[in-house]
C-alpha cells in the first residue's frame, strides 16, 4: 500500500502520508504520525472531499485539530492545524456552506483543569478564521456533537462531561446566522448519556434526538427524545429492537426515515452484537429491520455516522466487523460496508482489512455513487497506542478500481473465515 511515501513539516510534527489511488476515484489514504490521530468529520464538496482529525490525545495539552483537503483521486492539498496556539482545540463537526465557506463546531480549552469553551468557527475556503464564537460552559469535554441546520441558522445538541468518563449530561444550543445564540439548555440527568444523532420532523417544528441513557423514562437503553422549537423534551420513545447505541437517522420519504444502530445479541451464554436497519414511520414505529453479522461477533455501526445515500435506492450503512475490546487491542478488524435499496434488500456487502486493527469513525454517500469511509487504522505489529487515520474511497461496487496496475494493499473480502486461527470448526460469512 507504499508505492510512494511524502514527508510533510506541520508546526513541528512528522506526518507520513501514503495514496494509492487511480483515475476512477477510488483511493486509499493512510497519514501516519507520531501522535494519536482520529477523523471527526467528512464532507464532499464540488471539487474536493474535507476531513477533520483529533491529532493527539483528547484532554492533552497539544492536542489540535488538523483540516485536510484533497482531490477527488484523493491527493492532499492542503493541511491546516487549527488554533495551533490554544492548550486543546477540537473541531467535532464542520458544515460546507452556500457561499463556499466552512463553519466548524467544537470547544477548546486554556488548560487540563479549566472548563471547555464551546466554539463555532466561520472559515473561508482555505481554512482561514472568518468569525469565532464561543461560549463557556461547565463541562470539563464535550462529545458527540450533532448539528442541524435550523431555519436561519442551526441546532446542535450534545454530550457533556462534568466530572470523569462515563457521566455525561445532554446540552443544546440554537443560534442563528451569525452564531448567537437564541437559546440553550443543560439537562439535568447525568450518566452514560449521549445523542448520537437529531433529525428534524418534516414540518421543521420538532427535532427527533436519538439518545442512549434515559432509561428511566422508557425502561430501554435507547431512546427517541422529541423536542419543541423551545429545546424542552416532550415525549420519550423507545428504541425498537433493544437498539442503544451508535444511532444514525436520515428521511427516505416524507412518512418514513430508515435509521441505524448497535443491537447486543445474547445466545447461549455467549454475547455479540449486530448493525441494526431499521424503516420507521413518523409516528417512530418500525416497519422493517435487517440485522447485519453474525450472532457470535462484536460488530458495532460507525461510531460517528454509518448511514448515507444520494439515491434511494442507493443506501449505504458502514461498521466495523470483529471491533476489538478497546481501540488498542492486539486483533484483527474490518471496515464493514452494506449497500441497500430502497426496500431494505441488500445489494452487496464488503469488508475491507483484517490485517490490522481497523475502526470506523465516519462515512458520506459521494456524488459519482460511491461511498467514502474514514476511520483509524492501527497496526499493533509495529505501533503502540498510536491509531493511524485512514480513508477509503470505493465505487458504487464497493471496490477499489485498478486502471490496470494492482491496486493498493487493502484486503477487499465479499466472505469472512472466523476464527482465524481455528483447531475445532471455522465459519464463513457470506
Amino acid at each position: 500500500m507504499k508505492p510512494q511515501a511524502f514527508i510533510f513539516f506541520l508546526i513541528g510534527f512528522f506526518i507520513s502520508i501514503t495514496i494509492s489511488s487511480n483515475a476512477q476515484g477510488t483511493f486509499e489514504l493512510l497519514i501516519e504520525d507520531k501522535l494519536d490521530q482520529l477523523p471527526t468529520s467528512v464532507i464532499e464538496t464540488d471539487e474536493y472531499y474535507v476531513f477533520s482529525e483529533i491529532f493527539g490525545v483528547i484532554s492533552h495539552p497539544g492536542t489540535k485539530t488538523n483540516l485536510y483537503k484533497t482531490n477527488k483521486q484523493g491527493h492532499i492539498l492542503q493541511i491546516k492545524t487549527i488554533k495551533a496556539e490554544v492548550y486543546e482545540f477540537i473541531l467535532s463537526n464542520i458544515v460546507h456552506k452556500e457561499n463556499g465557506n466552512y463553519t466548524g463546531f467544537g470547544y477548546q480549552k486554556a488548560a487540563e483543569d479549566s472548563v471547555a469553551v464551546f466554539t463555532i468557527l466561520e472559515m473561508d475556503s482555505e481554512f482561514s478564521i472568518i468569525t469565532e464564537k464561543k461560549y463557556r460552559t461547565n463541562f470539563y469535554r464535550l462529545s458527540y456533537i450533532s448539528v442541524e441546520q435550523y431555519k436561519n441558522g442551526y441546532l446542535i445538541i450534545g454530550s457533556g462531561n462534568l466530572t470523569t468518563y462515563p457521566n455525561y449530561h445532554l446540552f443544546s444550543y440554537l443560534v442563528n446566522s451569525t452564531y448567537d445564540t437564541l437559546k440553550s439548555k443543560v439537562y439535568p440527568e447525568e450518566g452514560t448519556i449521549f445523542a448520537f444523532d437529531i433529525l428534524l420532523t418534516p414540518d421543521k417544528n420538532f427535532t427527533k434526538v436519538f439518545t442512549r441513557g434515559f432509561v428511566e423514562q422508557t425502561g430501554t437503553g435507547g431512546q427517541i427524545v422529541l423536542m419543541d422549537s423551545s429545546l424542552n423534551r416532550i415525549k420519550y420513545t423507545a428504541m425498537p429492537e433493544v437498539v442503544f447505541s451508535y444511532m444514525d437517522a436520515r428521511y427516505i420519504d416524507d412518512t418514513h426515515y430508515i435509521l441505524t444502530g448497535k443491537r447486543d445479541i445474547f445466545d447461549e451464554d455467549r454475547q455479540g452484537s449486530k448493525l441494526a436497519l431499521m424503516l420507521m414511520d413518523t409516528a417512530d414505529i418500525m416497519q422493517d429491520i435487517q440485522l447485519l453479522g453474525p450472532t457470535d461477533t462484536i460488530n458495532y455501526p460507525g461510531f460517528y455516522s454509518n448511514l448515507d445515500f444520494m439515491d434511494v435506492n442507493e443506501i449505504y450503512y458502514g461498521g466495523i466487523k470483529n471491533l476489538p475490546l478497546g481501540y488498542f487491542t492486539q486483533a484483527d478488524s474490518w471496515f464493514f460496508l452494506n449497500k441497500f435499496n430502497s426496500n431494505l434488500e441488500l445489494q452487496w456487502q464488503k469488508f475491507y482489512g483484517g490485517n490490522a486493527n481497523f475502526t470506523l469513525w465516519e462515512m458520506i454517500a459521494t456524488r459519482d455513487g460511491g461511498c467514502l469511509m474514514a476511520g483509524t487504522r492501527y497496526d499493533y505489529h509495529t505501533q503502540t497506542n498510536l491509531r493511524d487515520t485512514y480513508i477509503l474511497k470505493v465505487n458504487e461496487d464497493g471496490l477499489i478500481v485498478g486502471t490496470g496496475e494492482e491496486p493498493g494493499g487493502i484486503t477487499v473480502q465479499d466472505a469472512i473465515v472466523y476464527p482465524n486461527p481455528g483447531n475445532e470448526f471455522l465459519k464463513v460469512q457470506s
